[in-house]
């Protein structure tokens, strides 16, 4: 499994038109293969601070999606944000739940 997360720090003007566009790539990206979850936070703290993560079965799945028509449009919303902003990709070999903490 590949996780992506992106913190974008939102300025006030164009924090709206981000978070509108994100929004509305949800529903298509959770229909693409491969897309096992994905979700858009805002910081309870920081209300300028927006955070999208996904979570994709393989490493080409991830792949079709960083070469797919969609994400040039989420490029364009994350180029909006008023500072740089973080992107992390990383790999998870193996998730446990509570049986962890027993």
């Amino acid at each position: 499994m590949v996780v992506s997360t992106l913190r974008i720090l939102t300025a006030p003007q164009s924090r709206a038109g981000i978070v509108r566009t994100l929004t509305a790539q949800l529903g298509p990206m959770r229909m693409q293969l491969g897309c096992l979850k994905c979700d858009l936070y805002q910081d309870v703290e920081d209300s300028g601070i927006i955070t999208l993560v996904e979570e994709w079965e393989s490493q080409a799945d991830l792949t079709l999606r960083l070469r797919s028509g969609d994400y040039g449009a989420f490029l364009s919303a994350v180029e909006l944000s008023r500072e740089q902003q973080e992107i992390h990709f990383d790999t998870v070999i193996r998730r446990e739940g509570l049986e962890v903490i027993a």
